[in-house]
């Protein structure tokens, strides 16, 4: 089956009688239709600058300005009926615009391509959603330092292998996932940066016969630089591939705290609580109160690095300049940005709500001996005991503790003196297992004692300060 249209921009050379599978096969509108705003927004800047440069008269600027509010507004609106024989964005919008104002209308597309006008409109996007989402992530950031405060004086454990290592104040892994999320602000700005470039003027690929005034078109869309050459501006997606990667490392982030919130909530763990608007129930276990927004960013960020892949394979090995395979950007593009921002927003409804289950993580920094090391320390620092003789001592310790139930804390005088004589004495050794102690022990910069934390928290609200 044949379909025909005279409504195609590319008829002329082809009679525009195409089998049904080209038109579904080759139409994108079912996703751009999200870059309209962007569409419009690059159609009239360009439509300013054809007045200028003398292709368009003064009243059919304002016909075509006054159209595309027009259009605009019925988009938005929902008002307009999509047809994939009118394949993207930019053939639905002029179509529309045609049909409201006329011959006016078909001047529009002087001096441009659809390849540089999709470029313009993807690159509008891409900042538009990479300042959006920085904003975002510096909010959860707030929200991740407020909870650190807080909190600042429980003790945790810290974990390598998943088993307990040693005391750390809460506050600590609450800030390490505090400089994660910045780190994924600062690449989204650089992501703006690299897609602050204008791409329209470019043409097909070669520029074009007219004399255009690409400053003006510079100005008029707000962006810093000008491709320096037409066919990289038509061709290069690096400003979704920056985007893409940038918003992929955040859900690299997200999953990794997302797993945390899920241990946590665990009857085995029970650090943490969180808010009955944030959890769902079991349809058939009454009990229970599942994690399932960490669930559901846990298993989003394999969609995100799928996208990445996704674009990066699109362009791979692809000759210069324009191929249709770039038409793919849209659906890696769309959805990431989308599920990013529900992964944001999602973030901060937990970080918001956490309530933290202090007993039970002093609990677990009991079960674990987590100040064995400190204890060993002490014996090198204050009763000069050879490193080698104080790790054999206190590993004699922790198995008389495991053998009799008892914790470092807990364990008889006369039972811990039998690992080493220096154990029996007793204002030496509580001061050598308390975890507050321990943790504050930790003074290295970038350690966990509460100075350096605090010093951590004034860099963080400098640094939230700058980055606005």
């Amino acid at each position: 089956m044949k379909h025909s249209s005279s409504d195609k921009l590319w008829q002329g050379r082809s009679s525009g009688d195409v089998a049904d599978i080209t038109v579904e096969i080759g139409q994108s509108i079912d996703l751009d239709i999200q870059l309209y705003r962007e569409d419009i927004q690059g159609s009239r800047a360009h439509a300013r600058m054809l007045e200028k440069i003398g292709i368009l008269k003064r009243e059919e600027l304002d016909q075509i300005l006054e159209g595309l509010t027009q259009v605009e507004g019925e988009i938005a609106a929902g008002q307009m009926t999509l047809r994939w024989e009118l394949e993207d964005i930019h053939t639905h919008v002029e179509n529309r615009l045609l049909e409201l104002i006329g011959d006016p209308a078909r001047k529009l597309h002087t001096a441009r391509s659809r390849n540089d006008q999709v470029a313009v409109d993807t690159h509008l996007f891409v900042k538009k959603k990479a300042a959006a989402l920085r904003f975002e992530i510096l909010d959860l950031c707030r929200d991740l330092l407020a909870q650190a405060e807080k909190n600042i004086d429980i003790t945790i454990p810290a974990y390598t292998h998943l088993q307990v290592a040693q005391p750390a104040r809460l506050a600590h892994p609450l800030m390490a996932h505090f400089w994660s999320f910045f780190r994924d602000a600062e690449r989204l700005q650089f992501a703006l940066q690299q897609a602050d470039r204008l791409p329209l003027g470019s043409g097909a690929c070669l520029g074009v016969n007219y004399d255009t005034d690409r400053e003006f078109l510079r100005e008029e869309l707000k962006f810093a630089a000008i491709y320096e050459n037409s066919m990289d501006a038509v061709a290069s997606r690096d400003h979704i591939l920056n985007l893409l990667y940038a918003i992929s490392v955040f859900g690299l982030h997200a999953s990794r705290i997302a797993e945390e919130i899920i241990l946590w909530c665990s009857v085995e763990f029970s650090f943490l609580k969180l808010p009955d608007s944030v959890t769902t129930g079991s349809s058939i276990m009454p009990q229970k109160k599942n994690p399932d927004l960490a669930e559901l960013i846990r298993g989003k960020t394999g969609r995100l690095n799928g996208n990445l892949v996704n674009m990066m394979t699109a362009v791979k090995g692809l000759p210069l300049a324009y191929n249709r395979d770039l038409q793919e950007d849209r659906q890696p593009l769309l959805d990431s940005t989308y599920q990013a921002q529900l992964i944001v927003r999602s973030l901060r409804a937990m970080v918001q709500g956490m309530e933290f289950q202090d007993r039970n993580m002093q609990q677990s920094l009991e079960k674990g001996y987590a100040t064995a090391t400190d204890l060993a320390d002490a014996l090198v620092w204050e009763k000069q005991v050879p490193f080698r003789e104080a790790h054999h001592a206190v590993g004699k310790l922790v198995a008389i503790c495991e053998q009799n139930g008892h914790s470092l804390t807990s364990i008889p005088t006369s039972e811990r003196s039998q690992a080493h004589p220096a154990f029996s004495d007793d204002a030496f050794y509580r001061r050598a297992v308390d975890p507050a102690t321990s943790a504050d022990r930790k003074r290295s910069q970038g350690g966990t004692a509460k100075s350096r934390i605090q010093e951590q928290f004034a860099l963080a609200r400098r640094k939230l300060e700058e980055a606005g």
